[in-house]
């Protein structure tokens, strides 16, 4: 438990998540529960991962990260390799004390043994087909919802990476709270996109330049939005301001796409950083 608080700790410097927010404090019990069916549509699980975690956000994308509700506990996903045959499926049931409300996302974290985790992290989420998080309710007229989440730890097998150089036109802010490099498989829009489309992000961005190494999943082929963003001491998580991309060498108005192939570096990826963004 204190890995998991010194890792959450460390997400998003500055910005504490207190395990506690979803458990009994032995005050009085949280009067509603979730129970999800969490599928695994195979038994492919990185060796290092440390855990999986079920979250639910009241809102989403949230302001902060200490506004969500965390299991716990993990999943037991050791279950999953006990049965060795390729493509496995299995379903772990898992259960959530809620106080009653509107919740808007439901999803899934995962933890790894190497690095600090981020909101790439998070590789489930309840989606309709608008390809928006599917918002639930729990009520005194309904006080138990049971759903369920396909879960495919495939998708942080990152085995690919880009790198580049950041340069910036000037020094950081002095309100800098963190500033990062995401990846997204499409090209965001809405507020929401910007975590439902991201698949990579580094957030240890701190010198003039800066060279960076993210690695990124192969299977979406391709990168569609590589960007550099700009997080202030006193913003929430939905704040982050654009202050540059990688952009289209032909039409550098418009961004630039990264090609990816599994086990390949692709390189030369370099974006030029404005903070002059920031005033728009």
């Amino acid at each position: 438990m204190m890995l998991i608080k010194r890792l959450l700790f460390l997400l998003f410097v500055g910005l504490l998540f207190f395990l506690g927010c979803s458990e009994d404090h032995g005050i009085a019990p949280l009067p509603g529960n979730l129970g999800v069916d969490v599928v695994f549509i195979n038994n492919r699980i990185p060796q290092n991962t440390q855990g999986i975690y079920l979250f639910v956000a009241p809102e989403f994308p949230p302001h902060a990260i200490n506004e969500m509700f965390l299991s716990p506990n993990s999943l037991p996903f050791q279950q999953l390799l006990t049965n060795k045959d390729e493509g496995a499926r299995d379903t772990i049931y898992t259960e959530m004390a809620l106080p009653y409300g509107h919740y808007e996302a439901i999803g899934l974290w995962w933890y790894n043994t190497e690095t600090e985790s981020n909101l790439a992290d998070v590789f489930t989420l309840k989606i309709g087909q608008d390809l928006l998080p599917v918002p639930f309710d729990i009520t005194p007229e309904q006080p138990f919802v049971r759903t369920d989440l396909w879960a495919n730890l495939s998708r942080m097998e990152r085995d690919a990476s880009i790198e580049g150089t950041i340069t910036f036109n000037g020094p950081f802010p002095e309100d800098t709270q963190l500033t990062a490099i995401a990846a997204y498989f499409r090209r965001p829009d809405k507020k929401v996109e910007y975590l439902v489309y991201l698949v990579s992000m580094d957030f240890s961005i701190d010198e003039n330049p800066f060279h960076y190494s993210l690695p990124v999943p192969s299977r979406h082929r391709k990168i569609d939005y590589l960007a550099v963003f700009w997080l202030s001491e006193r913003s929430g998580l939905d704040n982050f301001k654009t202050i540059g991309f990688y952009k289209d060498p032909e039409n550098p108005e418009l961004p630039g796409s990264v090609r990816l192939e599994k086990n390949t570096v692709a390189t030369g990826y370099d974006i030029e950083a404005d903070w002059s963004l920031l005033e728009e």
